[in-house]
């Protein structure tokens, strides 16, 4: 089996009580097959306890107490833990905020933005990320039904994806702009049936000839202001009509929308904050970089199950944009100020809410595909102003 990593991946330990956060909290616990059969064999005091908090559904689950897992403790510790030992919790608390994915003899492993300790290994290393290929003895005892050689033109053109995005020597929105452009190539391939042309299309992409002329034709989409001020404003109607999983979720979001497109100004203030906060967070875009790397890394290789990688961009790029939307709001709201814990504060809420949600999404990757604001002509003006 090969494993591959990226290189924050090893220094990652889950701080516990430390976290300011809990991972326990405002959403539901399913507990797989082989640990239900096991917590309902435990006697005494506390196999009661588990008994009367496992709940039958669709899935196995605990039943929440106020949002919270019910054995989450006063210290914000796990009781299961504590009682039965860590090799006694449930496959979702032994892994999270691990995230794995296995294609063929390839497993691939990460750490979620969910987490808000993950999320500051994720975003405060200046350094590009790089991702760490290793073997081990491991056996493969199931196989994928996926396509090979559509798997492998997508390992290719993933990597090529991560290269633009860490290709510091261009302005970070041109960048997105690039990848954009470069996968909805790489979809009209996989739609055409013609996975031959993919490498093509990487060879194009990788010559500076061609790079400078795109980023030339980026100017006609310059000076839409007002058009980008009218599409944000689309999206967080949209996010705000998504399934709830923290009462505060929409609350965040209806005061973004207030705050940005609620003044008497319009969209000169729109325009003015986004121009003051461009300006006040240049030196952090590595973060945003990072953040868009993530989402590569973690969804693009997805494609090989349902042939749709344009929609993954277009998913990353939107919470891109929607993240950076939630940054300037807290900005403003801290007195023109925002610092690490804000941005952390503000990745994992949406990571909660968006990555944590099969409901949302597929509601998003439906309205991806299917409203006008999302086609590669509008994400090319919102990138550009």
């Amino acid at each position: 089996m090969r494993i591959r990593v990226p290189n924050y991946y090893k220094n990652f330990k889950c701080i516990g009580a430390e976290c300011t956060d809990t991972c326990c909290a405002g959403w539901e616990v399913v507990i797989d097959d082989k640990s239900y059969r096991y917590y309902k064999t435990v006697t005494g005091d506390f196999g009661q306890r588990l008994k009367d908090t496992m709940i039958v559904t669709n899935e196995n689950s605990f039943i929440l107490q106020n949002g919270n897992c019910p054995f989450l403790n006063e210290s914000k510790l796990c009781d299961i833990y504590t009682e039965l030992g860590k090799d006694k919790l449930c496959e979702t608390c032994k892994t999270y905020p691990r995230f794995i994915e296995e294609y063929g003899d390839l497993r691939e492993i990460g750490i979620s933005l969910s987490c808000m300790e993950a999320a500051r290994f994720i975003l405060t290393n200046q350094e590009p990320v790089v991702f760490e290929l290793e073997n081990n003895n491991e056996m493969l005892t199931s196989y994928n039904n996926i396509n090979p050689e559509l798997f492998m033109q997508l390992i290719s053109a993933r990597k090529k994806a991560i290269d633009i995005l860490q290709n510091r020597s261009i302005d970070f929105n041109k960048r997105i702009a690039l990848l954009v452009a470069f996968t909805q190539n790489i979809q009209e391939k996989i739609d055409m049936d013609k996975l031959s042309q993919i490498t093509d299309v990487k060879r194009k992409y990788g010559q500076v000839d061609f790079i400078e002329q795109f980023m030339k034709g980026l100017d006609q989409y310059k000076d839409n202001d007002l058009a980008k001020y009218n599409n944000m404003s689309k999206y967080m109607g949209i996010y705000r009509d998504l399934e709830k999983i923290n009462d505060n979720w929409p609350q965040i979001i209806n005061h973004a929308s207030k705050c940005l497109h609620g003044t008497d100004n319009g969209s000169q203030f729109y325009v003015q904050q986004y121009s003051d906060f461009n300006a006040y967070y240049q030196d952090k875009t590595y973060e945003y970089e990072h953040l868009m790397v993530y989402f590569i890394f973690r969804y693009y290789l997805k494609a090989v199950y349902d042939e749709d990688v344009y929609s993954k961009v277009k998913m990353a790029v939107v919470s891109f944009l929607i993240i950076k939307e939630l940054d300037i709001v807290r900005w403003i709201d801290n007195g023109y100020q925002l610092d690490e814990t804000d941005q952390i504060d503000i990745i994992h809420m949406y990571s909660k809410e968006i990555e944590h949600s099969e409901v949302n999404l597929e509601e998003l990757e439906k309205v991806l595909k299917s409203n006008e604001i999302f086609d590669m002509e509008q994400l090319m003006m919102m990138l550009m102003n």
